[in-house]
């Protein structure tokens, strides 16, 4: 099978639009920083990574979403246009689209030239299996494993780096935990290396589910977690002490309900994937549906909400 990439080159400041816009029309959206913007983000980035500066935008940021080739790439090209065209974005007569086609026996080595091991938290350390031999880590690193394959969700976006600060706060080997929307699996691996030995994911698509697996797989934790396709939380019929979620807010809007009747009480719910648009809205109806707002993390324009049963 062959893959249809587009990337699209533009200023940070268009990240979370052009995000949201993308996850709608494809499995997914990889955003590459400039280096220069990655060493304004990280504190002494230099002695944490060395990166080749060929692999990364010259300047600003790039955003790349993959179409397979059952898909008609001039439609998907002509909304992404048409989108651009409507939308309220900054420079926008400096964004630049391009496309090429991929080999799907490349796609590993696409993922490779792009994604490298770093520090997430305090003890959180993603690390792509084909790094393992070479990375040098501390006594108290929490590796995670991960080949991210096409599925979203590599630990470098804000919404799932803050989602692992969470876990790593919160998240006690005797908990019950359920991740919905697991993507490629990151939050149930955090989970399990924090000790939770019960631990569900669910997703919607069957790829993700694929590819959940693979890295549980390499992260010897398969045999600990239920791997299931699910829609949300409408079907679960278990009680849970953490509900993780990091999708997008008008998803996370229709499950604050049922996330509150799923959680033992004292229970938490950790909600991420959400604009900073729409943060307040968010907080509202968790405190209508009875939660308490524990703490709130932003994180260039998303945020991510701790909330308890209460």
């Amino acid at each position: 099978m062959k893959w249809h990439e587009v990337a699209i080159h533009t200023v940070e400041e268009n990240e979370v639009k052009l995000s949201i816009f993308l996850n709608t029309i494809s499995k997914g959206v990889s955003v590459e920083h400039s280096i220069d913007i990655l060493k304004q983000k990280v504190d002494n980035f230099d002695e944490k990574f060395r990166l080749d500066p060929r692999d990364y935008p010259d300047s600003n940021i790039r955003l790349v979403v993959y179409f397979d080739d059952t898909q008609n790439i001039d439609d998907r090209l002509k909304e992404i246009e048409e989108y651009i065209a409507q939308a309220d974005l900054a420079e926008k007569d400096d964004i630049d689209i391009n496309r090429k086609v991929i080999e799907e026996s490349d796609w590993e080595n696409e993922w490779k030239k792009y994604f490298h091991s770093f520090r997430v938290s305090d003890t959180f350390v993603i690390v792509p299996s084909w790094e393992m031999e070479d990375y040098s880590y501390e006594e108290a690193d929490r590796l995670i494993k991960l080949d991210p394959g096409m599925a979203f969700g590599t630990g470098d976006h804000p919404t799932t780096s803050m989602c692992l600060k969470f876990i790593e706060g919160i998240v006690k080997p005797e908990h019950k935990i359920i991740d919905v929307g697991t993507g490629s699996g990151i939050l149930s691996i955090a989970s399990h290396l924090m000790g939770a030995r019960f631990i569900k994911a669910t997703d919607i698509d069957e790829l993700s589910i694929k590819v959940a697996y693979d890295n549980f797989q390499i992260n010897d934790c398969e045999e600990d977690i239920i791997l299931e396709t699910g829609d949300l939380l409408k079907d679960e019929n278990g009680q849970y002490d953490i509900v993780i979620a990091n999708i997008l807010a008008h998803i996370i809007e229709e499950m604050i309900n049922d996330s509150y009747d799923k959680l033992t009480a004292g229970g938490h719910f950790i909600a991420s994937g959400i604009i900073v648009e729409k943060r307040d809205d968010i907080v509202d109806q968790m405190s209508e549906a009875g939660f308490k707002i524990n703490e709130i993390l932003e994180d260039g324009g998303w945020v991510s909400i701790l909330a308890e049963k209460v």
